[in-house]
């Protein structure tokens, strides 16, 4: 192109020049033929242009996609493969960022700004090769300009890759932060945690913001030096080349045209690359972390192929010699100098306090963790010499807290023939395995009745089962491969007394001729073991027979007494007066489910809406900046640095006309006048330097300042909608994760790096065609409408069509997302079934739907890319055709010919520069709707607003349900609670009892007012729960779930998390670690209050975590306490201390329990039985005992030796 421009300038040159005899050097036939040959050039640079920017965009994009579908796989393969240990300090939410978030970054550095650096590489080395052929003392002059752009820039990028990186890890662990606060929403909540833990988030996003004010400075000079560098290049390759001219070392004006033009192509190349180098430093930065994760080597590989495969197996289990403590607490001896064998065929029970031990041999007999010293073997073997998949398919587990996934109720169940024979058989007899182990597990009767049975979405975190229905499929899930061994922790401990003596007949029936091993902290399940172990601290107390213990009234003696149920022995018969149950179950079958009105109108509203476009992206900026209009000064300076940036076009139009038509003075005015217009560019160089200064100082800080408040808002906005959103299938903690890391990155970054840019590229597109009109308009309207509307069209039609593939690609990667959060989340549950394959498997066929979409959205974005890319050329050729043209016919000068040219010229390169952001665009349109629209989603309970809760009367119910009825809104069709009626008095301590699935657990959650219900009246003190501030209400209460859930940070920030900052002294905060039994535990700790508690709190065990949010809720003094399972997590020993806790904090309280382990709750005031949603017995213990009903049958099923007392 530069050898066509130098050719063109001759012939502009000799346009009007005379020989030594009077001729003219060109005739008009042979100005114009010269002309339209040149001019044809372009034509042929079009086209060529077009086809090689189709091919190398779509190459590189595609391969981007394919090495970053790589790279995630290869990432989570990585994960998975991790020793336990590992994740007892990485969060699902950091391996959800770092999938979505720096997949993304790695994606962008890997697609097209590869080839449109390359591009940009080739034109610097192409440039300087004709520069140099053509004149190489000028080109080497010019030359020097660029290793100061190479030092300067190279220093810039290395020092903001750095800050990029310590940001990057930031924002890994507030994605770790959100994760725990968006997958324990309710618990959020029920205590207005949400505050906190914003404050906590925000104190990532200042640490985050403070960083990136650093970048500011940095990218200032970076992008200032790329461009007042270029233009002083311009000034000093035409100030010595008028010197050679003018001495003879140059032929003509053309050459140093030509040397000129190529070195303004090999600097502006530079300009090509520039705005890539943040994307790839940005890339570089993520790739980091990731390729670290790929790289590391875990001490226990589940992925290994080494080790034994022995051809039988006995069951024999032994511990020898062992002691261990956990990585995470160095110094807490968890197992000293232990010795256990667990005979082959044998059932063997570990019972002992919370934190002891038993839980921790499960872990090493699954070989999670390997012992400090001593040895794991397995019949004599070395559980290290073994292959550990191998190991670990001969071994069942049910778990404390079982972990289902957002799959069916049926692919649930069929992990668990995962690596055994019976995992390729056919569909039909998989489903027929999966119907007998649920049959087994007491499963079979309540997936029936689901709406659409074994088919059944459980739900994230299986949200939509109640907590004995979850272990009920867990159960199903480990006994349908028949394992040799089978292990459960707690196996039992969320089942009513009814499922759980089915269920255990089904395990000890199951435990037959298997090597079986109980954690058990209800002794009621384990009195038939062969062998019962107690342990204490680590070490063994007593071991032997249900009954050889008891005569020996020792430690498992004591634990015996503390659960006995005060049964009376005459009451005990095997029979029972079934006469008012079968009345109601008689009245419950005449209930048909009813889709009511308002549950449709629920399920409706809880769909996921599409808001990607919701806004035009020109309102999207103007709401995000007028919210941000007290950053004015700020704006204003980018602003101003931007139309200074943009103005730095026209006035090189106008130089570069002058520079041009120097050439045709006489000798003694060439020196001068080319003098003084290089001095001119030189000042050209400096305002430059000033502009692009402000380009990257004031547009980085902005976007930093906004974007912290941008995550900080969109993470509030998350956490404060309503319990039904999280509901939706589209809206799990895993996809909201991945939002919060990618739609406020999206915005960022087109503020930061590319919105500077786009003003600076419409400032030079608006007044160099303004410039063209007015200095030539005939030239200019043919040029400019000629070149710039096709030129627009390619590049908006190019932006719509990614608009909506980025929609769809955003949405199939949010669902991989989610998947490997959730995988990573239940990784003990995956890797004890040795899923790591069928995860792998799955995650890969939810990535490929993304990247055939891609290749799609590449093959055919790319033509108009290379269109947009590639059209001014054709704009080039049209007005060099027609101006020369004009010019033949003495309409136009060649002064304003160039000044024309060079203004329009430039004005569509600067178009098609501007396409060249419709990615980020795109990707930045969707986020800020989607940003948006949540933080102006005013959840119907959480945002409602209301009066104070009123005094209480004496004589009156304090809660009172009027024929309730309720459905879930994501289940419309399954009445939850049928007409329910119950009152509660001031004071009264209340037990909710019955089977798994019958509603108890729902009257919590509609008391804590997560959900409104769907009929009747739910009243407190006598008013609508409807018609209070839910906020202040909600202080009243305090929850303390089946499940116990802690967040990042200390013990001391746990057990206040639910109270207002400074309001709570520690004298307070020990009172209540002391009724909650965890005072001493914690004292006993190296660090005591101040002891972080890891991820969800892995460093402790399921009975301290139990115990520590007991302390959370006494620590708010409420007037109403819940207990969902409250104590099912707790030994003998500490439930019955926290039991005198909780009954102590319950006086002067209302106190419901929704309680298993009917010991806890037999002193209390009354008793409700639920069944079916309704209520079917109430009473005190003793009179339901005396009913002989479902009560008494439940007690039965829980009673154990009397002679233990």
């Amino acid at each position: 192109m530069t050898l066509v421009f130098g050719a063109m300038v001759n012939a502009f040159n000799k346009w009007g020049q005379f020989d030594a005899n009077g001729n003219p050097l060109l005739t008009p036939q042979s100005f114009r033929h010269t002309i339209n040959k040149n001019a044809l050039w372009f034509v042929y640079l079009f086209i060529g242009k077009f086809v090689l920017v189709y091919l190398h965009t779509t190459c590189f994009t595609i391969a981007a996609v394919r090495m970053t579908r790589g790279l995630r796989l290869a990432y989570v393969q990585s994960i998975l493969k991790q020793e336990i240990a590992y994740f007892d300090t990485c969060t699902p939410g950091a391996v959800a960022t770092r999938i979505s978030t720096n997949a993304n970054l790695i994606q962008t550095g890997l697609g097209e700004k590869v080839g449109i650096a390359s591009q940009g590489l080739a034109m610097l080395v192409a440039a300087f090769c004709v520069a140099f052929s053509q004149q190489w003392k000028l080109t080497l002059v010019t030359a020097t300009t660029l290793p100061a752009v190479l030092i300067l820039v190279g220093t810039t990028v290395v020092q903001s890759q750095k800050i990029e990186q310590q940001i990057l890890q930031i924002y890994t662990k507030a994605g770790g932060l959100a994760e725990e606060a968006l997958g324990s929403v309710r618990n959020v909540v029920a205590f207005g945690a949400h505050d906190k833990l914003a404050a906590k988030y925000g104190a990532y996003m200042d640490s985050a913001r403070t960083l990136g004010i650093k970048l500011g400075p940095l990218l200032g000079v970076q992008y200032s030096s790329e461009f007042s560098i270029m233009y002083c290049a311009y000034a000093l390759s035409f100030w010595y080349g008028i010197r050679l001219l003018v001495r003879g070392e140059i032929p003509d004006g053309g050459t140093v045209v030509t040397v000129f033009f190529s070195c303004i192509i090999a600097t502006s190349s530079l300009t090509i690359i520039a705005p890539s180098i943040g994307d790839f430093t940005k890339a570089s930065a993520a790739a980091k972390d990731v390729l670290e994760m790929i790289a590391r080597r875990p001490e226990i590989d589940s992925s290994s192929t080494d080790g034994r495969k022995p051809d039988s197996v006995q069951g024999r289990i032994e511990l020898r010699n062992v002691s261990f403590k956990y990585p995470a607490r160095p110094t807490v001896q968890v197992l000293d100098n232990i010795n256990i064998v667990f005979e082959e065929g044998k059932t063997t029970a570990l019972v002992g306090a919370s934190g002891s031990g038993k839980s921790t041999i499960i872990a090493l007999a699954e070989r999670w963790y390997d012992p400090e010293s001593g040895d794991v073997l397995l019949d004599g073997n070395n559980v290290k010499d073994l292959n550990l998949k191998w190991l670990r398919q001969q071994i069942g587990l049910v778990q404390q807290e079982p972990v289902l996934f957002n799959d069916t109720v049926y692919a649930n169940v069929a992990h668990g023939l995962q690596g055994t024979e019976m995992q390729t058989l056919p569909e039909e007899d998989k489903r027929r395995l999966v119907k007998e182990a649920c049959i087994e597990a007491n499963a079979d009767a309540f997936i029936e009745a689901l709406p659409e049975g074994y088919d059944t979405v459980v739900g994230e975190r299986a949200s939509l089962m109640s907590g004995g229905q979850k272990q009920r499929i867990a159960i199903a899930r480990s006994i349908i491969s028949g394992p040799r061994i089978l292990l459960l922790d707690e196996a039992t401990s969320a089942l009513d007394p009814k499922a759980e003596g089915i269920v255990q007949a089904a395990l000890d029936q199951a435990a037959k001729s298997r090597t079986t091993i109980i954690v058990a902290h209800r002794l009621s399940t384990v009195k038939r073991a062969d062998k019962i172990v107690v342990l204490n601290k680590g070490r063994i107390v007593e071991e032997g027979t249900h009954e050889s213990l008891l005569a020996v009234e020792g430690a498992y003696w004591r634990l015996v007494s503390a659960q006995k149920l005060s049964v009376a022995a005459e009451d005990v018969q095997e029979h029972s007066d079934d006469s008012s149950v079968s009345e109601v179950a008689d009245e419950l079958a005449g209930i048909d489910r009813v889709e009511t009105k308002l549950s449709t109108i629920s399920a409706k509203t809880l769909k996921h809406e599409d808001v990607s476009q919701k806004f035009g992206l020109l309102k999207c900026l103007a709401i995000v900046f007028y919210e941000h209009r007290h950053l004015w000064a700020w704006f204003l300076g980018g602003v101003t640095g931007c139309v200074m940036g943009g103005a730095v076009f026209p006035a090189q139009a106008i130089l570069f006309s002058r520079i041009v038509t120097v050439f045709s003075l006489p000798m003694n005015k060439l020196t001068e006048r080319g003098n003084f217009w290089a001095l001119m560019f030189f000042f050209l160089a400096l305002g430059t330097l000033v502009a692009y200064a402000s380009v990257g100082f004031f547009w980085t800080t902005v976007a930093f300042m906004m974007g912290r408040v941008h995550r900080g808002a969109y993470f509030v906005a998350m956490i404060t909608q309503d319990i039904a959103f999280f509901d939706i299938p589209e809206n799990s903690s895993g996809s909201l994760t991945a939002r919060l890391s990618s739609d406020p990155q999206a915005l960022h970054d087109l503020i930061q790096g590319n919105l500077g840019l786009i003003i600076a590229v419409i400032v030079n597109l608006l007044s160099s065609c303004t410039l063209s009109l007015i200095v030539g308009w005939k030239l200019a309207l043919v040029a400019i409408f000629g070149c710039l509307p096709p030129l627009f069209a390619a590049g908006f039609t190019r932006m719509r069509l990614e608009l909506s593939a980025q929609e769809r690609v955003s949405k199939f990667f949010l669902e991989s997302t989610r998947f490997a959060a959730e995988a990573v989340s239940a990784i003990r549950t995956v890797q004890s079934l040795t899923l790591e394959d069928a995860v792998i498997s799955h995650y890969a066929d939810r990535l490929n739907g993304p990247v055939r979409s891609a290749y799609k959205r590449a093959v055919t974005l790319m033509i108009l890319f290379g269109l947009s890319e590639s059209l001014d050329f054709l704009g080039v050729c049209l007005a060099f055709w027609y101006g020369g043209r004009l010019l033949s016919f003495g309409e136009y000068t060649a002064q304003q010919f160039f000044v024309v040219f060079i203004a329009v010229v430039f004005g569509g390169q600067a178009a098609g520069f501007l396409f060249g952001f419709t990615t980020n665009l795109t990707k930045a349109h969707a986020a800020t709707n989607n940003i948006i629209h949540l933080r102006n989603a005013k959840p119907t309970i959480n945002g409602s607003t209301g009066s104070d809760l009123p005094p209480s009367e004496e004589g009156k119910p304090v809660i009172e349900f009027k024929d309730v009825r309720f459905v879930y809104p994501t289940r419309p069709s399954v009445s939850v609670l049928r007409r329910c009626n119950l009152q509660i008095m001031r004071g009264q301590r209340i037990g909710l009892v019955g089977a798994s699935g019958c509603g108890k657990t729902t009257i919590i959650a509609l008391l804590e007012r997560f959900y409104d219900i769907t009929g009747g009246e739910l009243l407190i003190n006598g008013v609508p729960l409807a018609s209070l501030d839910v906020h202040k209400y909600r202080a009243t209460l305090a929850l303390v779930s089946q499940e116990p859930t802690l967040y990042q940070g200390s013990i001391r920030d746990n057990i206040t998390l639910g109270t207002p900052a400074g309001e709570v002294s520690d004298a307070e905060v020990e009172n209540a670690a002391k009724s909650a039994n965890i005072h001493d535990f914690i004292m006993s700790l190296p660090q005591g209050y101040d002891t972080d508690v890891g991820t969800k709190g892995v460093a402790l065990s399921g009975g301290q975590r139990q115990r520590l949010a007991i302390a959370r809720a006494l620590v708010r003094d409420p007037e109403v306490l819940l207990l969902d399972e409250a104590t099912s997590a707790l030994d003998t020993e500490s439930e019955r201390v926290v039991q005198e806790a909780i009954d102590t904090a319950s006086r002067g309280r209302t106190t419901l329990a929704v309680a298993h382990r009917l010991s806890t709750i037999r002193h209390y005031d009354r008793i409700f039985v639920f069944d079916a949603g309704r209520v079917v017995e109430e009473g005190t213990h003793q009179e339901l005992v005396d009913k002989k009903g479902r009560y008494w049958a439940m007690c039965q099923g829980q009673s154990l030796d009397r002679e233990a007392v």
